[in-house]
């Protein structure tokens, strides 16, 4: 039964074989013009960019808010040439997660913020940290980042074309942990280097001129009184009021001194230990100014470091300080606060008025 029914089978296969007038198999279906579905192509396939120089990185971008240190704000042709800012570098930041190429610790917030007011073709930025080894740090308009180190000596440059905008600038420690007193030039001269810009705070430090013999250097008395502070005073800031102003001419101390102050001293400042890193702020809404004598008797002064609102800053030993707020115009007296911190964190404007 079974050797019937295969040749049945194979009979029947072969009927169909002729009369379709095949040979084998039927031939594939003739075109048609239906749509062909395309073959999937791999999607989001990241392609590698470059890394370096000029290209932002998403982890620890600092805070585009406010800065530690002031705004410079220039136009081409500036004068007087180079200018300078004085600030203390380093901070909790490792440079090298803004891009690759940067180095050292900065701060959450820029130290400084610049303003170019209109297209340098050639402008410097330079730090100067009094031999110490300083790193520096710029945010450009595009968000992008340009960093140095070590250019002369261990201090750092950066230069070139600086397009209209606002420039976010760090000054970095290149060790953790470390605040660095620094002086901070900008330059359109191509010979300017660091060198030339003086040693951080150590560049505010004044020998007393004739002016001096006005100022009371040696009374325990203070306009507004006295205050007592060690490292790792809390709360920080410690923040004082008072009123600017007086008939002296600061500029009688030294050429840096700016404004009138009075002969008495406005605050008397005990530091009880010594401060790496400490900031005295004034914030007010007239144009103030800052005068302070240290222990061994030279004088810090400045002038509108945050807009137009005096800070110094630096290393405090231990000692007594007076201090003077003074008004940039004679005959105006304005109230203001004036605060200590050791937090580069802390800005003029959070003191209050």
């Amino acid at each position: 039964m079974g050797i019937v029914r295969t040749r049945r089978l194979a009979s029947s296969c072969l009927v169909l074989a002729l009369a379709c007038g095949q040979d084998g198999p039927p031939p594939p279906p003739p075109a048609t013009n239906a749509p062909v579905t395309a073959v999937p192509q791999p999607v989001g396939v990241a392609v590698p960019q470059p890394v370096g120089v000029g290209v932002p990185q998403p982890v620890g971008v600092p805070n585009a808010g406010g800065s530690n240190f002031g705004t410079i704000s220039l136009a081409p042709g500036f004068m007087p040439d180079p200018h300078t800012a004085r600030g203390t570098s380093g901070g909790a930041i490792d440079a090298s997660t803004l891009n690759a190429t940067c180095r050292g610790w900065i701060s959450q917030q820029p130290d400084h913020l610049f303003v170019a007011q209109g297209p340098f073709a050639n402008l410097r930025l330079m730090v100067n940290g009094a031999s110490q080894d300083t790193t520096l740090v710029v945010q450009r308009a595009d968000g992008s980042y340009v960093c140095d180190d070590d250019t002369e000596g261990r201090d750092p440059v950066v230069a070139g074309g600086f397009a209209p905008g606002i420039y976010k600038i760090w000054v970095g420690s290149y060790s953790r942990g470390q605040s660095i007193p620094y002086t901070l030039g900008v330059s359109e001269l191509s010979t300017a280097m660091p060198s030339a810009l003086g040693a951080g705070a150590a560049a505010g430090v004044v020998a007393a001129g004739a002016g001096a013999a006005a100022l009371d250097v040696t009374g325990g008395e203070a306009n507004f009184g006295s205050v007592s502070l060690q490292p790792g005073f809390t709360p920080d800031p410690s923040i004082h009021s008072g009123t600017s102003g007086g008939a002296v001419a600061a500029n009688g101390v030294s050429p840096a001194c700016a404004g009138y102050v009075s002969a008495r001293p406005d605050h008397l400042f005990n530091a009880a230990g010594s401060f790496t890193n400490l900031r005295i702020l004034v914030n007010s809404s007239a144009d103030t100014t800052l005068v302070v004598r240290r222990p061994d008797g030279t004088f810090l002064c400045n002038d509108d470091t945050d807009g137009t609102n005096p800070a110094v800053a630096g290393v405090f030993p231990p000692g007594q300080y007076r201090i003077w707020v003074g008004s940039y115009q004679q005959g105006q007296n304005a109230p203001y606060k004036l605060g200590f911190t050791e937090l580069a964190s802390v800005t003029s404007a959070q003191l209050g008025l």
